[in-house]
């Protein structure tokens, strides 16, 4: 009877390849009412939302846009003033093998921003770091079982292939109203940041349910004596449901982009009352993915009849996908700028990290950089606001392994800073830090057994000594007879062999 062989397919996930890049992007806004008056940038931000990401041959083209917002002074002004202007971005990030139809993911970040004015206008230069990874799912055969000889030794081995087999995204608005204390005395709205917060996601009807926070810190022009600016820091509440068929709902990732921030200050309810508005556009984005397991058949041998003849082959695939979100709290002391004035009061602190390197130590992942603070402050005794910048290193040990291709997240929740002395502050910041790895590995299996001729052996007792490593399959198949019949094996010790 002819040997026969049960197979069964899985899906592979493959990294085909990844790429990273920085783009400097540049916008500009009229400054309106400049005149001859002198224009002093103090705060300056951008944001970066990625609207698509497309698989070309051997590349990746990411389309985005890069709004940005700045807060200035005019000429003597006590007064903080504040625009707006965007501007889109395009890229192409060179991936060989490369093609069309394979899954990507795209990531996008601005992680530095500069303003400067000239001619009446305020210039943005912003650095965008850009990183794509894309994906192929490869079908690969496994042997489940063997069927059509007597005397066959087979050992198999459980293999679990990860892939991700869906993204889906849902484009939401989000809105919350405050309410501002008379005392602040509040004008209008100069800059937004907001981090979002993913706390929850669950299976529900027709897909899966988003739910989270995004936290918001808006600076309030205030007509308060000798405070033009107040922070005013608020949550805003996040439930989306994201459309998904229901076999892919089990194992979830899900992902919040800020598109854009708009607050206004308005009148509020209560005569004399104002209340600051926020709306926030945000894209809610969900990985999913699905596991596939089979016992595979690892090694095989024949104690009776024909000898096998055995093909093997290397399987890399994607085992396992680790995650994990936890807050950090980051403290120190930093020293401001050599040519700023001293520091008084402080009116508000941005704070943006920026990732050195990550990787593994003492068995933990580890990630350090670097956080860019920008702080907008008072000078003592002075009534017009200035802003200074200083960086705080950090390091954050996380729960989960880092290799190169992890994907890993820091939204800053909420920045603070106070004087110390006029030359220096105490920086507390609190971090949302998410990322992901995905473990991958190469095995062995059977490709393919077949038949071969038996060459010819005696019975009798042969005493084996075991080397280092040696168990009772290497020993059971050397001489042809069960594993199972030798016993426990330890290396330097003699096993007896009923060949």
């Amino acid at each position: 009877m002819a040997l026969e062989t049960e197979r069964r397919t899985l899906e592979a996930e493959k990294l085909v390849g990844t790429r990273s890049a920085q783009v400097m992007a540049r916008a500009e806004a009229l400054v309106p009412g400049a005149g001859r008056d002198a224009i002093e940038p103090l705060l300056a931000d951008a944001r970066l939302f990625i609207d698509s990401a497309n698989i070309q041959r051997e590349r990746v083209v990411i389309e985005g846009t890069v709004r940005c917002q700045a807060v200035y002074r005019q000429g003597e002004e006590t007064a903080l003033r504040a625009l707006t202007a965007q501007a889109p971005l395009s890229h192409v990030l060179e991936i060989p093998d490369a093609e069309p139809g394979m899954l990507v993911w795209a990531r996008g970040e601005a992680v530095h921003a500069e303003a400067r004015y000239e001619n009446g206008h305020i210039v943005f230069q912003v650095a965008c770091d850009l990183s794509a990874q894309v994906l192929e799912l490869e079908p690969v055969e496994l042997i489940t079982a063997v069927k059509g000889q007597e005397g066959l030794q087979e050992r198999y081995s459980p293999v679990c292939s990860v892939k991700l087999a869906a993204e889906a995204s849902e484009a939401t608005l989000l809105t919350e109203s405050v309410s501002l204390p008379a005392a602040l005395d509040a004008r209008a709205t100069l800059m937004d940041w907001a981090a979002p917060q993913v706390e929850e996601v669950t299976p529900d009807l027709g897909g899966v349910r988003v739910k989270g926070r995004v936290f918001v810190e808006t600076l309030v022009a205030s007509g308060a004596a000798g405070r033009p600016g107040v922070l005013v820091r608020y949550p805003v509440a996040l439930d989306q449901l994201v459309e998904l068929p229901e076999w892919l709902t089990g194992d979830v990732f899900a992902h919040v982009d800020i598109r854009d921030v708009r607050s206004r200050v308005e009148p509020g309810d209560e005569e004399g009352e104002m209340k600051l508005t926020c709306e926030i556009e945000a894209c809610v984005r969900v990985l999913a993915n699905v596991t596939d397991c089979a016992d595979a058949l690892a090694d095989i041998y024949a104690t009776r009849g024909a000898a096998l003849d055995v093909e093997r082959e290397d399987v890399e695939l994607c085992s396992a996908a680790k995650r994990a979100t936890l807050s950090e709290v980051v403290r120190g002391t930093v020293l401001i700028g050599e040519n700023a004035p001293g520091v008084g009061t402080v009116l508000a602190v941005q704070a943006q990290p920026s990732i050195g390197e990550w990787g593994m130590e003492n068995g933990q992942g580890r990630i350090v950089g670097v956080m860019e603070l920008s702080v907008l402050y008072m000078p003592g005794g002075s009534e017009l606001p200035a802003s200074t910048e200083a960086e705080l290193p950090f390091s954050i040990t996380s729960p989960v392994p880092l290799n190169d291709d992890s994907w890993i997240d820091i939204q800053v929740v909420s920045a603070e800073a106070n004087a110390l002395m006029s030359d220096r502050l105490e920086v507390k910041l609190q971090l949302n830090v998410t990322g992901e790895t995905r473990q991958r590995e190469r095995i062995e299996v059977v490709e393919e057994v077949e038949p071969a001729e038996a060459p010819p052996r005696r019975p009798g007792i042969v005493v084996a000594w075991p080397g280092e490593g040696e168990t009772a399959w290497t020993l059971g198949k050397r001489y042809g007879v069960p594993a199972d019949s030798l016993g426990e094996v330890e290396a330097g010790k003699p096993v007896i062999v009923k060949v």
